[in-house]
């Protein structure tokens, strides 16, 4: 019983520690032209943990490589499936989604 109570603080503690402001990059099926860009980063930006203070209002879409950079707030937890369900709302298909290094530079074909 007390190893089942350790266990279970310790899986508790480590899913609700929050992770650090990171910037990432999600490849997404469907964004295709200017329209599409501009109704994923509406979407995207409406969601507490986006840091506007970066990119676009804190979202730079890559229309070329069907890209969408996010910027994520020091101060709050990053939700992945908010984040993939703004994406979806808007009918595209969040494919996968990788973290950038801060220092990494962001490139984006226009």
């Amino acid at each position: 019983m007390f190893n089942k109570t350790i266990a279970i603080a310790l899986l508790y503690a480590l899913l609700s520690t929050p992770l650090l402001a990171q910037n990432y990059v999600v490849n997404v099926n469907g964004i295709v032209c200017e329209f599409c860009a501009y109704g994923v980063g509406k979407k995207i930006r409406k969601l507490p943990f986006i840091d506007r203070s970066q990119y676009d209002q804190g979202v730079r879409v890559d229309i070329e490589n069907q890209r969408v950079f996010v910027a994520l707030r020091e101060d709050a937890l990053f939700d992945k499936s908010a984040l993939f369900k703004a994406i979806e709302s808007g009918g595209y298909n969040p494919v996968d989604i990788r973290e950038i290094p801060n220092k990494e530079p962001v490139e984006v074909i226009e």
